[in-house]
């Protein structure tokens, strides 16, 4: 729990790219699958360091490997298929989001567990970012504007449980010490 501030980076890191899509949406689209990669691969790779951190204190230790590891995944395919990952955008964000949104059940469980105050709102969060890929997944004919807007939303609801998160762990953190 040390590293709480890394999940804190990667929530900044997140509603930033969901804001910078909802003001160029026209660019937006043309890069998104790259700056979705790389976003991606960041937000893995700081989800890596904060499972190794805070190894004895996780219960969901092993989900959040595999959530970086998969992050990790998610990216590298990205930006090695650039083209293809732009023709499938809708399908890899809906996926990814489903995958993330599950992960922050947990987490949000996991903050009930130790007794965190607020922790229904990052389980409301975490809800909404399910219904983000589902909407994603099932409405991907809304065209590209349609996407680029539900990305942008997605991006910001899942910074704000990743801000949230690092926000009630630096408490706990406060309270154990």
């Amino acid at each position: 729990m040390d590293y709480w501030w890394l999940l804190l980076l990667t929530g900044i890191a997140l509603v930033s790219m969901g804001l910078w899509v909802f003001l160029s949406p026209e660019d937006a689209y043309i890069s998104l699958s790259v700056l979705f990669g790389v976003c991606i691969l960041f937000v893995g790779v700081f989800e890596l360091l904060f499972a190794f951190s805070a190894k004895r204190s996780l219960h969901t230790w092993g989900w959040t490997v595999a959530s970086g590891i998969f992050d990790i995944l998610v990216g590298c395919f990205i930006l090695a298929y650039p083209g293809m990952t732009a023709a499938i955008l809708p399908f890899v964000l809906g996926f990814w989001l489903l995958f993330r949104g599950f992960s922050a059940v947990g987490f949000a469980l996991d903050m009930r567990r130790f007794g965190a105050i607020g922790w229904g709102w990052l389980l409301v969060i975490a809800i909404l970012i399910i219904i983000s890929g589902i909407l994603v997944l099932a409405v991907p004919a809304l065209g590209l504007i349609g996407l680029v807007i539900w990305t942008a939303v997605s991006f910001i609801f899942a910074g704000m449980f990743r801000i949230f998160l690092a926000l009630h762990l630096r408490r706990i953190k406060e309270d154990l010490e």
